[in-house]
């Protein structure tokens, strides 16, 4: 794999982030990928009732390739995918899915034992923060599904606005869910 060429001072400032006593994001590292494969297979029957990809992800190798691609995009500042540790337990994944003129587009996931403690608005925010600090967003968008009722949550917690209802958005095993937009700031 071709060695991206890194910022210093982004990388630095952006490959871990902290939200005090117990959250850490941390880009993906190689080394990382058994204990993801472990808990995306522990979590697959959960999320893949709101997601597209879980059954996709089949082998650790998969999953390796998933972190290469994806911190090739983060030094690319084309996406940013991290690593949710609480208390540094592996407790979920939490991106900026694509980064394009300014505007990213947010993702997450959590483990069902960790949920039920604001972690993922805690995540959400702080992802935000530190990206808007960088310079690198200036408008989040949140897509989601109108039956996870978690996420609509989430998005309305932290303060994104409803934008509009994109219908037949995302196709989920054999069913299409439509989607609410979020924005942020409006």
């Amino acid at each position: 794999m071709e060695t991206p060429v890194v910022d210093p001072l982004f990388a630095d400032k952006l490959y871990e982030l902290r939200h005090q006593p117990h959250l850490r994001l941390t880009i993906q590292e190689e080394c990382d990928a058994d204990a993801l494969f472990t808990l995306i297979q522990q979590e697959k029957a959960r999320l893949r009732r709101t997601l597209p990809w879980p059954d996709s992800v089949t082998s650790v190798d998969d999953t390796r390739e998933t972190i290469g691609d994806n911190r090739k995009a983060f030094f690319d500042k084309t996406s940013a995918v991290y690593l949710i540790r609480w208390d540094d337990a592996l407790a979920g994944i939490v991106s900026f899915n694509t980064i394009q003129d300014k505007e990213g587009v947010i993702g997450y996931w959590l483990a069902e034992a960790f949920e039920g403690k604001g972690i993922i608005s805690q995540a959400v925010s702080t992802l935000i923060t530190a990206y808007a600090d960088a310079n690198l967003v200036d408008r989040c968008v949140i897509k989601a599904s109108t039956a996870n009722t978690r996420s609509n949550a989430v998005a309305q917690r932290l303060g994104f606005r409803f934008h509009h209802l994109e219908k037949d958005a995302e196709r989920i095993g054999e069913q299409w869910f439509d989607h609410n937009i979020y924005h942020y700031p409006a």
